[in-house]
């Protein structure tokens, strides 16, 4: 009976202890400890996934982004008076959206040329969501003008022309006269074609710098001339259009410096190097390694493009060497 008694006491006791108050609060807070360890091991945890996730995504569309704008090596050398700027970037985790634009400068103020929005995913195909149609083109016979003018489809603005020296053509537009005789309030791009194709000092001294924009390079072989004097019989098929035409901007600070053909270059063997646009570009390297060997390998230049208000342009009118002029794209002063 004692043992008993003492087996019930004993009990009461490790049921009394278990509901002590104090250690019912000190289990309390040792759960509410875990609890809390649990929870920020789980946020810590969420937040170092997350961080990598975004890291990673953002380090792989950059690299995208970096690939997919090795065109933007070729525009400073390729397209009359024509820059790429001002576009935007939108990130999101698994893509990031691109505003592309395009401009041309006419004076001291630009013109919006075409823009192009596209959205380069984490993984598979870069997809364009808005193309403009500034590379793209109405043709216009204009009679009093004895030419077909190309407008630009975004802008409705005129599209510049050169005329290549040496080939022939049935009739060579002389749009300078034209430009003189606009609105004084008007800036007024002109493209020049060179009656026979000069190096950059023989530009300077020529042609000066004042109003000069961008220079034409010549990136034309003798077989490419070849085929266009036999081949093509109409003027319009033997003229080059700006937006294709290889070559460079004027700094007015330092016009004609050897440091733009020192890049002009050192851009197309980066190209080249990188595979981009290929065949275009081996076309002109070939085309300036053959025209160079008559000049001690200095580049030639077969025209330029020229903006200013009339009364600027004016002293370009009669000079003698330029075999042609078209009339580009015009922007109000003010």
């Amino acid at each position: 009976m004692s043992d008993k008694r003492v087996s019930k006491e004993e009990d009461k006791k490790e049921i009394d202890f278990m509901s002590n108050p104090s250690l019912q609060l000190a289990v309390k807070k040792s759960k509410r400890k875990q609890t809390f360890k649990y929870i920020g091991i789980t946020v810590f945890t969420t937040i170092v996934l997350l961080y990598v996730l975004i890291s990673g995504s953002q380090y792989i569309l950059n690299q995208r982004i970096e690939v997919s704008s090795e065109k933007s090596l070729l525009d400073p050398i390729y397209g009359a008076n024509l820059s790429s700027g001002g576009g935007s970037y939108n990130y999101d985790l698994f893509s990031v959206t691109i505003d592309e634009r395009t401009f041309k400068t006419v004076g001291n103020r630009s013109i919006l040329w075409d823009t192009k929005i596209k959205k380069i995913p984490l993984f598979g195909r870069i997809e364009t969501l808005n193309q403009g149609s500034g590379m793209v083109h109405t043709i216009s016979l204009d009679k009093e003008a004895h030419r077909y003018i190309r407008y630009n489809d975004f802008n409705n603005e005129r599209k510049i022309d050169f005329y290549y020296p040496g080939l022939r053509y049935d009739y060579l537009p002389h749009e300078l006269d034209i430009a003189t005789d606009l609105d004084k309030n008007k800036l007024i791009e002109v493209a020049i074609s060179f009656d026979k194709p000069m190096t950059l000092a023989e530009v300077s001294k020529q042609l000066g710098n004042k109003n000069v924009i961008w220079l034409w390079v010549d990136t034309s072989s003798k077989a490419q001339m070849h085929r266009m004097e036999k081949e093509l019989d109409s003027d319009s098929l033997k003229t080059k259009g700006g937006g294709g035409a290889f070559g460079f901007d004027i700094n007015p600070q330092e016009p004609y410096s050897n440091q733009h053909e020192e890049f002009f270059m050192r851009t197309l063997k980066e190209l080249k190097k990188k595979g981009f646009r290929k065949s275009l570009v081996n076309e002109a390297l070939k085309g300036i390694e053959e025209n160079t060997r008559s000049t001690e390998g200095k580049i030639q230049y077969n025209g330029a493009v020229v903006t200013g208000t009339a009364e600027e342009l004016k002293r370009f009118q009669d000079l003698p060497f330029i075999r042609a002029s078209v009339l580009g794209a015009t922007i109000d002063k003010y």
